[in-house]
């Protein structure tokens, strides 16, 4: 039995309907959410069934793991508690005999001195799960480009003709959240470890792989929302200490604008700049979708209150 968690969220239904299409009937699926009612019964769905399962009240965790072999857990979202949710989910997918569980983090979690607030939890968690004693396999997924969508400042740049920031010529592999959780039901389903995609080295318990795309300066992310809009729009460099001011002039509301520019000198020193070497082609079953052709998607999107 397959199980996803936080099945609720975006990228958890994205999960969740490419493992029930994987599984084909051949197994049951369940979704795991802290509101079932948020999920609901799928009369098409015969094979699926929904149960309630909260971190924060792990005598939720035993009846909602009974019977699951396999378990993709969701990372939560960032927070003071995050690390000691994913703990109680880790402790009862090993009391609960789980198989195989597949964790969601992001890029170089455990690259020493990586000093990306992000990163924090995932780091602790990925070294729980190496102690733990489960056969895991960690997907470090680079940056969604919804983030982009979802600030704001992928409009406001088309509509401005500008995107600032002060990452330079610092590259991001941006891979979109459909992508990844099409990644992590190939893998959670097994429909990759044909190939060896994720096979774990002899003796070892997990396995650790980047999901991730061709990695792209501001300028030629500034290019491709001019190329998918017939816009024109420009990187402009400013100092990291402007970032947010320059992205809330554009509009950009300003607890985002700090969010996001406080990973703009990251993005300059390399930490999201992860090459590809196949893996995130193998466990796709074919090429990631470009961030052109991301962006030509939600051309609609991005031309909203444009003259």
């Amino acid at each position: 039995m397959f199980a996803v968690t936080g099945s609720a969220g975006r990228f958890g239904r994205s999960a969740l309907a490419a493992v029930l299409d994987l599984a084909a009937g051949r197994t049951g699926t369940v979704a795991l959410t802290r509101d079932p009612a948020r999920v609901g019964a799928d009369p098409d769905r015969p094979g699926l069934s929904v149960r309630q399962a909260d971190f924060a009240r792990p005598a939720t965790l035993p009846p909602a793991l009974a019977g699951v072999r396999r378990l993709l857990l969701v990372s939560t979202e960032r927070s003071p508690r995050r690390f000691h949710l994913h703990e109680a989910a880790v402790e009862a997918a090993v009391a609960a005999g789980v198989e195989h569980l597949v964790y969601t983090s992001v890029v170089r979690a455990a690259d020493p001195g990586n000093p990306v607030p992000e990163a924090a939890d995932h780091r602790r968690t990925e070294r729980l799960l190496a102690g733990s004693g489960l056969a895991h396999t960690v997907l470090r997924f680079n940056v969604w480009p919804q983030m982009l969508l979802l600030s704001g400042l992928a409009r406001l740049a088309v509509a401005h003709g500008e995107l600032p920031s002060s990452a330079a010529h610092g590259r991001v592999g941006y891979i979109t959240r459909e992508d990844t959780a099409w990644a992590a039901a190939r893998v959670l389903t097994g429909a990759v470890e044909a190939v060896g995609a994720v096979a774990p080295a002899p003796g070892a318990t997990g396995t650790v792989l980047d999901v991730t795309g061709p990695g792209l300066t501001d300028a030629e992310v500034a290019a491709a929302l001019g190329g998918a809009t017939g816009r024109p729009v420009r990187h402009r460099p400013v100092a990291d200490a402007d970032v947010p001011g320059a992205l809330t002039a554009l509009g950009v509301p300003p607890a985002l604008a700090a969010g996001w520019g406080e990973n703009d000198p990251f993005r300059r020193q390399g930490w999201f700049d992860v090459p590809d070497d196949g893996t995130t082609r193998r466990l796709l079953g074919r090429a990631p979708v470009t961030l052109g052709a991301f962006f030509a998607a939600h051309r609609a999107e991005l031309l909203a209150g444009t003259t």
